[in-house]
C-alpha cells in the first residue's frame, strides 16, 4: 500500500481529493489518497449517527477528524501534514484495517469506534517509542522471537503466513498462534543453570489450546562470527526476505517491529548474538507450571520460573511440535 499511495498524484482542483479504495476484499470502506495540498489522506466511511461523541486523538503531524456525510453516515479522516512521517502514518493506517478486518460490512459503526481506538493506541505507542531504547532483556526477547520467525516459522509455513501468526509485539498473551497451536518463545543467555521465566498464570494454561514452549539459548559473540547477528542486522535480513514475500507481508512486519518498540539505533549494533540451542517442550498435563485453577481466590498476576532441567521429559522434536499445524 505504501508504494501505491506515494504514486497517487495531487489533484488540481482545491475542492477534490484524489482517493482510491484501499482494499476491495476488506469489509469496511477504507480509502486512501491525497488532497489539493499534497497531504496524504486516509478515510473510513461508516454508519455513525453521533460522531460528536467520539474522543479523537491529537497528534503533532496527523490531523484526526470525523465529518458527517449525511443523516446517519460519518467519515473518519486522517491527514498527514509532515511527509517525513509518511511510513509510520501509512503503517498506522494499515493497522486500522488489520484491527477491523474480521467485522462484517454491516458493522461499520463498530469499525469506526475500533479505528479511533487504534489511532489512540498508536499515539501512545509512538510517544513511548520516541528516543526509547529497549532494555537488554527486551532486546534478547526480540532477538529470540525474530530467530524463531526466521529459522522456524518462515521455513515451515511460509513468510506471509508466518508474520500473521506473530502476536507477541501487539501485547497478546501468546507469542505465536499457528493454526490453533500456541508457541511460547523463551530466550535467554545460555548458562549451565537455566530457568524459563513465565509472566502470568495464564501463559501456560492448557485451557487456551495446545501449547509448545520453545526455549532458546543464545550467546554474545563477536560480530565477525559467521552465525552472529546484531539486532539491527537480524531485522535487516528478515526485512529483505519479507520484501520478496508480497501480499503486504513487509508492512505487517514493520507494524510488528513498531509494536515491539524497535526502531534502528546505533546502540543495537554494539552486541551480536548467535543461537546456541533450541528445544521444544510439549506443555502436557504433568508439565511444571502454574494454572489459574491452582491459585487461591484473590491471587493473580503471577510471575514464576521453571528449571529447564526439569522439563527434559517433555522434549519433542521440531516435526512433532508442528504435528497438525501444517497442511
Amino acid at each position: 500500500m505504501l508504494s501505491e499511495w506515494k504514486a497517487i498524484v495531487t489533484p488540481t482542483d482545491p475542492s477534490f481529493y484524489n482517493i482510491r479504495l484501499a482494499d476491495s476484499s476488506h469489509p469496511l470502506d477504507f480509502r486512501f489518497g491525497r488532497d489539493f495540498h499534497g497531504c496524504f489522506v486516509f478515510q473510513l466511511d461508516a454508519v455513525c449517527a453521533e460522531p460528536g461523541m467520539l474522543v479523537l486523538p491529537k497528534m503533532s503531524a496527523v490531523t484526526c477528524e470525523v465529518h458527517s456525510v449525511d443523516f446517519e453516515r460519518s467519515r473518519l479522516v486522517l491527514s498527514l501534514s509532515d511527509v517525513a512521517n509518511f511510513q509510520n502514518f501509512a503503517l498506522m493506517c494499515k493497522s486500522l484495517m488489520l484491527a477491523t478486518d474480521k467485522l462484517a460490512p454491516t458493522q461499520s459503526g463498530e469499525g469506526l469506534l475500533q479505528a479511533v481506538k487504534e489511532v489512540h493506541r498508536w499515539q501512545e505507542m509512538l510517544r513511548h517509542r520516541a528516543n526509547h531504547l529497549l532494555s537488554k532483556g527486551e532486546r534478547i526477547g526480540l532477538v529470540g522471537e525474530l530467530l524463531f520467525l526466521r529459522d522456524v516459522l518462515g521455513e515451515r509455513i511460509g513468510w506471509s503466513a508466518a508474520i500473521k501468526c506473530w502476536n507477541g509485539p501487539s501485547g497478546h498473551e501468546q507469542d505465536f498462534l499457528v493454526a490453533g497451536t500456541i508457541f511460547e518463545v523463551k530466550t535467554q543467555v545460555a548458562t549451565a543453570d537455566r530457568r524459563i521465566r513465565i509472566s502470568s498464570e495464564d501463559q501456560l494454561d492448557p485451557v487456551q489450546g495446545r501449547i509448545l514452549l520453545c526455549n532458546q539459548g543464545i550467546a554474545s559473540l563477536p560480530s565477525t562470527t559467521p552465525t552472529a547477528r546484531t539486532l539491527n542486522t537480524l531485522v535487516a535480513e528478515i526485512r529483505d526476505t519479507f520484501a520478496g514475500a508480497g501480499t503486504g507481508a513487509l508492512e505487517d512486519f514493520e507494524i510488528a517491529l513498531l509494536e515491539a518498540g524497535y526502531q534502528e539505533q546505533p546502540e543495537y549494533d554494539e552486541e551480536s548474538w548467535a543461537l546456541v540451542d533450541r528445544i521444544f517442550y510439549e506443555v502436557s498435563s504433568e508439565f511444571p507450571r502454574i494454572e489459574r485453577r491452582d491459585l487461591r481466590h484473590g491471587v493473580e498476576m503471577v510471575n514464576y520460573s521453571i528449571r529447564v532441567s526439569d522439563c527434559a521429559p517433555f522434549i519433542v522434536s521440531l516435526d512433532d511440535a508442528f504435528r497438525g499445524v501444517e497442511s
